[in-house]
């Protein structure tokens, strides 16, 4: 279990923290890009894990590292594959009612990313897709200029299911995985992995998705179902995995969480699972989120 110290008072104090654990989560990256750099020929790299893991900065932290290493490489992110929200699955929710899938292999063009990999064998320049999430469809296409022995890094959810993977047949491939891995002890207050994630999409989709608190949490339970159904059993097979746990970000979340959830309503359903989170957070010392590095992988969930 990690342990986030609440007697750092001063911001230097706070700051040395937040470096020393910024080193810490560099050094857990170093170890995905030294697989991928030292393995000869490799062509695909997945990048998968649960919601709000850190994916998206840290396919640009593997990109960095490989460029260093004298390879080009490209992010795509299977988000962009999408369907259009007019063509998105509905399926029996964990509470017995019908909701839109945005998690399982159905929510993806799987049709779309069979096209893309054939492109890849052919050679030249890709086309790829760009969701926007408030419009609910892909509004644009971004040129990615590909040639002979550069890598692709497949970013994303679905990045690790079989359907996909099965897309990437005849490529020499690796797969890292990104999760909160350890629980977190914060001000006599003890958040497991899953209470972390949720946290962070709490704030990462009222700033980012235009998303209030209600519907994140009315999405959470099918979130966790897919994850224990479909992630969590193949995240094993995957080459190499990445704890994104950084122990400084209860008191860098508290205040965002704090205006998140107090826009709920009082007559919600879910506002006794707002007050429970308010109430968990009152005596966790805040952190500034100007002391945070700007390429830190925490920049995905707050400004």
């Amino acid at each position: 279990m990690a342990k986030n110290p609440q007697n750092y008072r001063t911001n230097k104090e706070k700051r040395l923290y937040i470096d020393e654990c910024e080193r810490r989560f560099e050094a857990e990256v170093d170890r995905a890009i030294r697989l991928i750099t030292e393995t000869d020929g490799i062509e695909i790299v997945t990048l998968s894990g649960p919601s709000c893991s850190g994916k998206t900065t840290t396919a640009k932290k593997l990109i960095w590292g490989v460029e260093a290493a004298g390879r080009r490489a490209h992010v795509v992110s299977i988000d962009d594959f999408y369907r259009d929200r007019s063509k998105i699955v509905w399926k029996v929710s964990s509470d017995g009612t019908m909701k839109p899938d945005y998690e399982s292999v159905d929510s993806i063009d799987l049709d779309a990313v069979e096209n893309f990999v054939r492109s890849m064998r052919a050679g030249g320049d890709l086309y790829s897709p760009v969701f926007n999430f408030a419009a609910g469809c892909a509004t644009d296409v971004r040129k990615i200029e590909y040639r002979a022995g550069d890598i692709i890094i497949f970013e994303g959810i679905q990045a690790i299911y079989p359907e996909v993977r099965a897309l990437f047949s005849g490529f020499k491939m690796r797969s890292v995985f990104i999760s909160v891995a350890d629980f977190l002890e914060v001000g006599g207050q003890v958040f497991s992995p899953v209470d972390i994630r949720l946290m962070r999409r709490l704030v990462r989709d009222y700033k980012y998705r235009g998303a209030l608190a209600d519907l994140t949490f009315y999405l959470w339970d099918d979130v966790r179902r897919n994850e224990i159904e479909n992630i969590e059993p193949n995240a094993a097979s995957c080459d190499v995995k990445i704890n994104s746990l950084l122990e400084y970000e209860v008191g860098i979340l508290k205040p965002y969480l704090f205006t998140v959830l107090g826009e709920i309503s009082p007559d919600s359903p879910y506002i006794k699972k707002a007050d429970e989170i308010i109430e968990r957070l009152s005596d966790i010392i805040p952190i500034p989120s100007g002391l945070i590095p700007e390429n830190s992988v925490y920049r995905e969930f707050i400004h």
